[in-house]
């Protein structure tokens, strides 16, 4: 499709062929001009980035010359973007990190939680091994924030509060990079202890058009070319197998740059689209996050980002058969797009 206005997009439960529970979605999309192509809803009212925001947070391993200092490739910088599994190789990335920079997993202000991988969970659990602040899923982020700290001579203490001047040039990016001034972006504490960010969802779409477009604002726009190439390179960090960011990104051969965010967020950079690069933010407005796997692949599809093939790859995520504990099909969930 090349032209789309105003969608209408809500996400149905369905028990026995009867109702159960509905949620309404916001969505837009913007090309690399900033020009909205589709949207759902109101565009303008704020959402909170959640992890979607990490590629913009990584962009200080840069501007401080971390990344050089400390020798760091695309797969360090694609672990600080992603949101991870919490899998061997993600810990081992994120332990590997922290010693090139001197430090330890004391220094990580993020709290341990069980892996976010199913079978990760399961491996460690079987272990009998307890998670530690590595498997938290943005311990890469963490680790990338302290070696940022750690080129620029800045303190490590409170590197993850909105007064650490490490933050403080966070926003700045992000502003830079979603085009909304710094005095209007509202900020709050992330599940993982670090600054979250607030915008229209809009600056969250028109961010990701630009990823998608190599046209990141300068000075970051040799930064946002490496970035998304390490996305692209290593989808497994960026989440882990089996899980919606890792799929979309393999099963699109790598033309779509995908995020998630908590309580129902997701970023989807679409490198080639019959308007250009594009990017797509999406909030679920009940915060189920259940949800964004039907969401995020049915609108892909609808948008011609994936093709029928490619979404029938994709059918663990989008089929979400609703079984009862006596191994019962009684339900399931269905996704409305109206243009």
């Amino acid at each position: 499709m090349s032209e789309m206005n105003d969608w209408k997009i809500t996400i149905d439960t369905r028990r026995g062929g009867y109702l159960e529970s509905f949620s309404r979605v916001r969505a837009v999309v913007v090309d690399v001009t900033g020009r909205v192509v589709m949207q759902a809803g109101d565009c303008e009212e704020p959402v909170f980035w959640r992890s979607t925001a990490k590629f913009v947070q990584a962009l200080s391993l840069f501007r401080s010359g971390a990344m050089d200092r400390f020798g760091f490739t695309d797969r360090e910088l694609a672990l600080a973007c992603g949101s991870h599994s919490g899998g061997d190789e993600h810990v081992a990335l994120a332990h590997s990190m922290l010693d090139r920079i001197g430090l330890t997993v004391d220094d990580l202000h993020c709290g341990p939680h069980t892996p976010l991988g199913a079978e990760e969970a399961k491996r460690l659990a079987g272990e009998k091994r307890t998670p530690t602040k590595l498997h938290n899923n943005c311990s890469g982020k963490h680790a990338a924030m302290l070696a940022a700290c750690r080129a620029r001579g800045w303190p490590l203490v409170d590197y993850n509060r909105h007064h650490h001047p490490l933050q403080q040039e966070i926003l700045a990016h992000l502003s830079t990079v979603s085009g909304v001034d710094a005095r209007h972006i509202q900020l709050a504490v992330d599940g993982c202890g670090a600054v979250v960010f607030r915008t229209p969802l809009i600056g969250l779409a028109r961010a990701y058009a630009r990823l998608a477009g190599d046209a990141l604002p300068a000075p970051h726009q040799a930064a946002g070319r490496r970035i998304r190439g390490a996305m692209a390179s290593a989808p497994e960090l960026i989440a882990g197998p089996g899980r919606l960011c890792t799929d979309l990104m393999q099963v699109s051969s790598h033309n779509l740059i995908a995020k998630i965010g908590a309580d129902g967020v997701y970023g989807l950079a679409a490198v080639q689209t019959s308007n250009g690069p594009c990017g797509l933010a999406v909030k679920i407005e009940d915060g189920n996050m259940r949800l964004l796997g039907p969401l995020v692949c049915q609108m892909a599809a609808a948008l011609g980002w994936i093709d029928g093939e490619q979404l029938g790859k994709l059918r663990p995520h989008w089929h979400q058969p609703i079984i009862n504990h006596q191994k019962e099909l009684v339900g399931d969930v269905h996704v409305s797009i109206d243009y």
